[in-house]
């Protein structure tokens, strides 16, 4: 069993803070460009990979993940790899951003 990133959050994010929060990890993420693959840090989602061939870390502004009651729980199988620094700063970042968010230990 890997290591694993966990979160709970609202289905629904607000636009204008996600878009902050966005450019905040692109911001927090540019130094490990080099371990990310395919990253998008956009209005509608935050997107990226960890080389080689991770799990996709994926933070939607409108989740399509799961049911549709909430609150909504995702995850991401890191492994402790090079990319989980990244995946660790959008998390800390998310949380900033939207209180609302919970965020577990890993496992």
């Amino acid at each position: 069993m890997g290591y694993t990133r966990y979160w709970v959050r609202p289905r629904e994010l607000d636009a204008e803070r996600f878009s902050t929060f966005a450019d905040a990890c692109k911001e927090a993420c540019a130094e490990l460009a080099g371990s990310l693959a395919d990253a998008a840090f956009t209005a509608g989602e935050v997107r990226f990979e960890g080389i080689p061939g991770c799990e996709t870390f994926l933070i939607e502004r409108i989740s399509t993940r799961g049911r549709a009651e909430e609150p909504v729980f995702e995850f991401c199988k890191t492994q402790r790899l090079p990319y989980d620094a990244a995946v660790e700063r959008c998390l800390r970042i998310l949380k900033e951003h939207f209180p609302e968010v919970e965020i577990p230990d890993p496992a």
